[in-house]
């Protein structure tokens, strides 16, 4: 069994790690919308408050290519333009996942197993 510190130390870890993956753009959601809370001193919970980045399921989704509109060419001017680009943070928070477990399973000696 771990003690309660080493456990909270591995969880803050985690936390710190995983806001270093999170998109960048405005920091919101790096900065003010990914949580830890400890309900109890052997349980941890990493979480994206979605009331504070409710767009936050489509950082981590591919994007449709598709028209869309978009503005700002000159005033009162909407453009359609066929999107072609990609998803540039798609797949971030699987992959952050998949890091994290494995990188808390070295720390506390811990094996994965899936099922």
């Amino acid at each position: 069994m771990i003690s309660d510190e080493d456990f909270a130390a591995a969880c803050e870890l985690a936390y710190g790690e995983l806001l270093e993956r999170a998109p960048f753009d405005t920091g919101n959601l790096a900065l003010n919308a990914i949580k830890i809370e400890f309900p109890s001193p052997q349980e941890c919970q990493i979480y994206v408050d979605e009331d504070i980045a409710p767009y936050m399921l489509y950082t981590n989704e591919p994007w449709e290519h598709k028209w869309i509109k978009m503005g700002n060419f000159k005033p009162g001017q909407v453009v359609e333009r066929f999107r072609t680009w990609d998803n540039p943070n798609e797949g971030w928070w699987n992959d952050a996942c998949e890091y994290l477990i494995n990188l808390i399973a070295d720390l506390l000696g811990g094996e994965i197993k899936k099922t």
